[in-house]
């Protein structure tokens, strides 16, 4: 939680500069100015954890030690023209899953539409400070009751396993980015053990609510999360974002593209965050993939997000 004692006076006057930086064009440089900025006043002692209004509407609480947090906190967005994109594909009365929910940037903007639909969120995050940080955020939006939060890993098999705490760690912050350890793990990163599941066996004892969208994003376990979620993928037919970090799969020597293509069932296409559609998985040079299946219209999101 945000420190009760008397804020110093960099904590006092990050508003402003928060502010100013915002005001600038969106050019680039904005990031790398912002980044020295936070890290000065940091410095000077300002308190880590703040609240960041975000560009969007909503609120998040973030740790201004780890980098992504910060460009948030100056910057008002993340991941958004993506975040925007995907809102549409929510239907009345459907569920959405949160794979990867870490603190909430997704989750957050995906649950309040929710709410607004009748629907659910299921958002799953192993790592426990990860977690509690996420209830916070939800609690902020005022969105908790429609959020079933899932202390475990989505795998290929339900197990124990050992997830890696990486960069965002070692500015000290007790949260951030972490990935299940694989044969080809790093070393030097710190461990905790975690609970995988799979979503074949999740799925039912959430009572099988109709799955309209996953967002996926557990830096290179995503071919796990798919096998272990062939039946209910195939059953409900999802729309799916998904990240695209391919470093990830060349440290285990396999080839992103055909696997994930292979493990998708038929009917499944590719889009950029325009949705544009790709002609294969190969084509995708961002960040994140839509995967729609061919009965979901994209003309119909695609005017939506524009509104």
């Amino acid at each position: 939680m945000i420190s009760n004692a008397a804020p110093s006076f960099a904590t006092r006057i990050r508003p402003l500069t928060v502010n100013a930086i915002r005001s600038l064009p969106r050019v680039r440089g904005r990031g790398t100015l912002a980044s020295k900025v936070n890290a000065a006043l940091l410095a000077a002692g300002a308190e880590p954890k703040t609240i960041a209004k975000m560009a969007a509407g909503h609120s998040l609480l973030v740790d201004s030690r780890v980098q992504s947090h910060a460009w948030i906190l100056f910057l008002g967005v993340y991941n958004e023209i993506f975040v925007r994109q995907l809102l549409p594909f929510l239907r009345p009365g459907g569920a959405v899953l949160d794979v990867g929910a870490n603190l909430g940037f997704v989750t957050v903007p995906l649950a309040l539409e929710a709410k607004r639909l009748g629907g659910r969120v299921v958002a799953v995050e192993p790592f426990k400070g990860n977690a509690d940080w996420l209830r916070q955020n939800l609690q902020l939006n005022q969105v908790e009751d429609v959020v079933t939060i899932v202390d475990a890993g989505l795998s290929s098999t339900a197990r124990e396993a050992t997830l890696l705490l990486r960069e965002d760690f070692a500015a000290g912050a007790g949260v951030g980015t972490a990935s299940v350890a694989e044969d080809t793990a790093d070393e030097h990163y710190q461990r905790t053990a975690i609970r995988l599941e799979t979503l074949d066996r999740l799925w039912p004892t959430l009572g099988n609510p109709r799955l309209d969208v996953i967002k996926v994003d557990i830096d290179g376990h995503e071919d796990r999360f798919l096998e272990g979620g062939r039946e209910t993928i195939t059953s409900h037919r999802p729309v799916i974002l998904m990240e695209v970090c391919r470093v990830f799969w060349e440290k285990r020597g396999l080839d992103f593209n055909q696997l994930i293509t292979g493990l998708l069932p038929p009917g499944y296409r590719f889009f950029s965050s325009r949705l544009t559609e790709f002609k294969s998985l190969a084509d995708c040079n961002e960040s994140d993939v839509f995967i729609v299946p061919e009965e979901r219209s994209v003309e119909e999101a695609r005017k939506l997000s524009s509104k």
